[in-house]
């Protein structure tokens, strides 16, 4: 998983390794649970909504642990589905 250089996931802020370190646990964790390939997961994560309010200070979901970021991610998947 690059998570340096040209396809970082980091924004920047002070708290970038925190935020970075949750990422790629949460990544990690989904793709050993699902058998799926990490890059996979990571593309479809950097999509979403979880994501970007991982990465965005102001929200604060970056305080949480990577159980609860996932399961906000799950919840997004789950509202998106039905909608659809």
């Amino acid at each position: 998983m690059d998570t340096h250089g040209e396809n970082s996931i980091m924004n920047g802020t002070p708290k970038e390794p925190a935020m970075e370190m949750l990422a790629a646990m949460v990544i990690m964790d989904r793709a050993a649970e699902s058998g799926g390939d990490t890059d996979e997961v990571l593309r479809k994560f950097r999509r979403s909504d979880t994501f970007q309010n991982l990465f965005d200070e102001s929200t604060g979901l970056w305080m949480n642990g990577p159980d609860y970021i996932s399961d906000e991610y799950d919840r997004e998947c789950e509202r998106l589905n039905h909608t659809r």
